[in-house]
Order: C-alpha cells, then sequence, then structure tokens
C-alpha cells in the first residue's frame, strides 16, 4: 500500500538518484481497450529516449536499465492492471516500490533525480482508512472499506446476564406478591439488556477508533437510536471524521455497504477540505496562518513553514512542474499534502489551485523573535 508515510521515505532515500517513475491507467473495462497503457507507455518511453540523445552513454544506458525491470514488473498486465492505477519507482539496481493505486492515473514515465510523486497525491487521498459500523441494540458489525470492497473486521454482540434465574419461573418467595416478583422480573431484564448494549456500544466505539487511526473517515448507520450514540461517543474523538448516514440499515448487503462507504466518505472529504480552504482563505486575507495562490504558496515553501499543502488537479496539470517542486518543498518539512476535489476544488482555483496552512508567518527568524 503507497501511504503518506512511504512515499515521503521514497522521496527522502531517492532525492539524489535518477529514478524512473511510472504511472498506468487501469481503468479501461474494455477488454480491446486494456493493454492501451502499453502503447501509451511505449510512446512515453520514446519521448524520454529521445531528449536524452544528447546525454552521455552512461545515462542513456541507466535509463534503459531501468526500462528492462519496468518490463519484467510489468509482465503480469497481460490481461489488465486490476486497479484504477499502478505506480512504480525504478533505479538501474532495482524497483523500488511498486503498487496498484486506487485511483485513476495518466499513463506516463518520467525520468529525472528523485521520484515523480505528484499523481500519487490522488491515490493517497483516495486510500485513507474508511470504517464503517452497522449497529441495532443487539450487534455492531464492524466493515474496513479498501480497494473498493468492504470487509467485516469484527462483530461486537449485546451480551446481557440475569442475575436472579428464579425470576424466569422459580416459585415466589414468602411475602412477595406474584405480580411485584414478575414486574422486577422484567425491569431487571431490560436493565441487563440496556447495560449489554451500552457495553457492546462502548467496545465499538473502541474499535472503530482504533480502526480509523488518525485519519480515517467512520460511518455509521443501523437503528437510529443506537447510530445516533455511536455518532455522540465517537465525534469527540476524530473530529470532523464522523458522519450518520440513515440509509444504511442493519440489513444491508456488502454490495450496499461498499456504495455507502464510497460515496458517504467522498462526501465527508469534500465537506472537510472545503471548510479547510474557506479558513485557510480567509486566513490568508488576514494576513494570519494561511496562504494562498502560487506566489504565496512558493514563499511559504522557501519559509519551511507549510504546516498543511492544498492543490487542485486543474493546477497540477496546468503547472506540473511548479506542482511537483511544490510537493516536494513540502514533504522536505514534513508538510500534509492533499489534493481537493468538489466544492473546495471551485474555491481553490478562484485563487490560483494552490494554498497552505501555515505554522508561522514570516521567516523562520522573525517566528523565533516574536515567540520569545
Amino acid at each position: 500500500m503507497l501511504t503518506h508515510a512511504r512515499l515521503v521515505a521514497l522521496h527522502r532515500s531517492l532525492a539524489n538518484k535518477r529514478v524512473l517513475s511510472v504511472y498506468l491507467d487501469g481503468t479501461a473495462s474494455d477488454p480491446a481497450l486494456q493493454r492501451s497503457w502499453r502503447l501509451q507507455l511505449d510512446h512515453s518511453l520514446l519521448d524520454l529516449r529521445r531528449r536524452l540523445e544528447d546525454a552521455s552513454h552512461a545515462e542513456r544506458e541507466e535509463l534503459e536499465q531501468c526500462v528492462r525491470l519496468l518490463d519484467t514488473a510489468v509482465a503480469g498486465f497481460s490481461n489488465g492492471i486490476g486497479a484504477p492505477g499502478w505506480a512504480a519507482f525504478i533505479t538501474s539496481d532495482r524497483v523500488h516500490d511498486a503498487q496498484l493505486l486506487p485511483a485513476p492515473t495518466p499513463t506516463t514515465a518520467v525520468w529525472r533525480t528523485g521520484p515523480y510523486v505528484a499523481p500519487s497525491m490522488r491515490a493517497l487521498k483516495e486510500d485513507r482508512p474508511v470504517i464503517v459500523v452497522v449497529a441495532d441494540a443487539r450487534k455492531a458489525s464492524i466493515y474496513r472499506y479498501r480497494s473498493g470492497r468492504p470487509e467485516r473486521v469484527d462483530v461486537i454482540r449485546a451480551h446481557h446476564s440475569l442475575d436472579h434465574p428464579e425470576h424466569l419461573g422459580a416459585p415466589p418467595r414468602q411475602k412477595f406478591h406474584t405480580g411485584t416478583r414478575g414486574t422486577a422480573g422484567r425491569d431487571a431484564a431490560q436493565r441487563s439488556l440496556l447495560q449489554g448494549r451500552d457495553r457492546m456500544i462502548v467496545e465499538a466505539v473502541d474499535k472503530a477508533h482504533e480502526l480509523a487511526g488518525g485519519d480515517g473517515w467512520i460511518l455509521i448507520g443501523g437503528s437510529k437510536r443506537v447510530a445516533a450514540r455511536l455518532a455522540q461517543h465517537l465525534t469527540p474523538l476524530a473530529p470532523t471524521r464522523v458522519t450518520q448516514v440513515g440509509s444504511l440499515d442493519v440489513h444491508a448487503t456488502e454490495a450496499d455497504i461498499a456504495q455507502t462507504a464510497r460515496s458517504a466518505s467522498s462526501e465527508l472529504r469534500d465537506l472537510v477540505d472545503d471548510r479547510r480552504i474557506a479558513d485557510i482563505l480567509e486566513l490568508a486575507g488576514a494576513q494570519g496562518l494561511g496562504a494562498a495562490g502560487p506566489v504565496e504558496a512558493r514563499r511559504a515553501l522557501e519559509r519551511s513553514s507549510v504546516r498543511d499543502l492544498y492543490f487542485t488537479h486543474h493546477y497540477l496539470e496546468d503547472h506540473a512542474l511548479e506542482a511537483e517542486e511544490a510537493i516536494r518543498a513540502a514533504l522536505d518539512q514534513d508538510a500534509s499534502v492533499e489534493e481537493v476535489s468538489g466544492p473546495a476544488a471551485d474555491r481553490l482555483n478562484q485563487h490560483g489551485g494552490i494554498a497552505a496552512g501555515l505554522r508561522f508567518r514570516g521567516t523562520p527568524a522573525e517566528h523565533v523573535a516574536a515567540s520569545s
């Protein structure tokens, strides 16, 4: 799995090496077109060879060795890639990483110092954990949605016990009216059921929070009352990352869960991104901890003051080199990087397609002076 941490490690370990970075588009559904990526890849490699016609023999041979390793890596894709995308980062001695991607990428090959990472950002965005909890008063089923499929990872049941077996039919004790004892028994049984349900909710909250980690989405369905309790407990633990899905009931099939996980997590992500972009633009306008537009974002990256960097697909297409350099600089300063879509992208495109949330404003020296 190509995670943010893995991409940062690749970026740093290969920063000074010549790398062949390859992305393949695996979205073709027509069997006749499933190998169209091969033709597009061959054209991209031909372009690279032409650009290296005046390069040294050693560099040209270095590229050819990478291509030979690439051919071995894609040899099993004769019937299609089997995923929306694929990426590999190759040096002349080995393939450092080759991964199926959960999001499509245009087929391309790039030869340069350091890995070409910009197209990976969309895949990282799609690969954040999505945890789905479907619960009623009896049980909570917990699913992890990944690569288009839900996997049930746990079922937590509302076990309960009755402390007084005589309530189930034993003769009444002396000095107690039968109706009173029966009412007390029903009350005890009801309390036991509620206690079992409450224990189940606590366990389900802990498990969902653990599986989601620090950046995963949590979707909650099932009976309204239990789902509301789960949301009430989970929201403080994962602010902005929890939503209750009313259309997802306890009879949902795995196909229903997959469709809901895909659509609801996308909506939640777009909502969170839009709020964050709106906040950054407001902060930028007030000369606060925000930078909007290519010029201001570049200045912030040069000062190593960026906490999180956002860009749109439109910016990546129109300013590929600038976007790549911005992403590399952000990774160097341990900033998070995300390609936004939907309303957030519409909003950000009005301000140049790139923005950053800042750790501090001004130069590092100014920041230290202001803090002292």
